[in-house]
Order: C-alpha cells, then structure tokens, then sequence
C-alpha cells in the first residue's frame, strides 16, 4: 500500500482553504462509508484516508477526482464571484504539427496562407487563390495581439476554431480572377517554426487554363 499512498503530498498550513478534508467527508456520507470502506474503493490504505481527512496530507488532484466521482460529484473551478470557470475548447485550431496553440497567446488568421518572402514572386496570386480554395488562412499568433491588429469576429476569451479562423480570413484578401498557372514546389517552401499547413494539403496539380 506505501506506493499506493505516494498518490497523496504533504500540504503546508493554510493550504487547506478549499476544505478538502471536508469534501472527503462529505463523499463518505453521501456514500455512507467508512473509512477503510472508502480506501478499498480507492486501492489505498484507512491511514492515508484518516491523513486526507485530518488535512495532514492532501490527495492529488487526481485522486481527489475519483473521490469526487464516486458520490457522482466533479470537480469545478470558480472565480471571485462565485462563477463557474470553463476549460479551454477542445475544438480550437491547431498548427500542422497537430499542436495546440500557446494558451496564454491569442490567434487570428491574417488573410490565406503564402510563405514567407512569396510576395515578391509572379505566383503569390496564385497561391493566395489555391490558399483560398483549400480554406487555408495565414494563422498568427502573440501574446501581445492588442498591439498587432484590431479586433475581429474570431476573437473570445479563447483561441478560436478552423472554422472561425477560415471566416476570419474571408473578411480579408478576396482572390480575383487568376491564370490558373502551375505554382512550382519551391516556392511553398514554409520555414515558419509553427505551420499551419500539412506539406500534402496543398495539392500541387497541374490546373487547366482558363479560355
């Protein structure tokens, strides 16, 4: 049982404001159990309940999950005003890399997708427009957004969606009527550190000529 009770930490006094020894308790009279009846729904020891509930240890925020789960409670975070405060979305865009963006920066798509240095290119219409097609928008990102641009129907007090980002953009650079030319493989070379495109969602095929 002693690898078992490595699952608790020592808390210093004052640490305990939350009451979570209080919370164990009131698990164990929702649930009318006794302390050595709650440590074998845990796999833990009676002594590492009796410590929890003394606040001589604290349970780690995962296990105080599973007690809380056991008398069909959750765990929930509040602010000063008593209000309930969400997780961040699991639906907020991600780079190519399938990596979330940093949680303390803001996002925005500032119009579609061109590498680095393209603009000077005769191509850059051209892969602005393919950009455009694929619903491709150039994503950015900083911690100091407020300074970079002004605010726009993406912003929240989260990161927002493709879907979102992909709106954002179309609110920018529109392409207009283009030659369809073949773009080469070199010049949508991205060296930025954070993509926002995967090498095969940029279809580089052969487009026919408009008459």
């Amino acid at each position: 049982m002693e690898s078992q009770e490595q699952e608790t930490r020592s808390v210093e006094s004052g640490a305990d404001d939350q009451d979570v020894p209080g919370l164990i308790r009131r698990v164990r009279r929702l649930a009318r159990w006794s302390q050595r009846e709650l440590a074998h729904q845990l796999g833990v020891s009676q002594s590492a309940v009796a410590k929890w509930e003394t606040g001589r240890t604290s349970p780690t925020a995962r296990m105080l999950v599973r007690i809380l789960e056991l008398a069909k409670l959750g765990l929930a975070a509040v602010n000063g005003d008593g209000e309930r405060v969400k997780p961040m979305r699991r639906d907020a865009a991600r780079d190519a890399g399938d990596r979330r963006y940093p949680a303390h920066a803001f996002v925005w798509a500032e119009g579609w997708w061109a590498p680095e240095g393209s603009e000077t290119t005769p191509w850059y219409n051209e892969i602005l427009g393919r950009s455009a097609e694929l619903e491709l928008p150039r994503v950015r990102y900083s911690r100091w957004w407020p300074f970079v641009r002004p605010p726009s129907l993406a912003d929240r007090d989260d990161h927002p969606t493709w879907r979102e980002l992909v709106a954002e953009a179309r609110e920018g650079w529109r392409p207009s009527r283009r030659s369809r030319v073949r773009i080469p493989a070199w010049a949508l070379a991205d060296t930025k550190k954070s993509r926002n495109r995967r090498p095969g969602d940029f279809a580089l095929v052969r487009m026919p000529r408009r008459e």
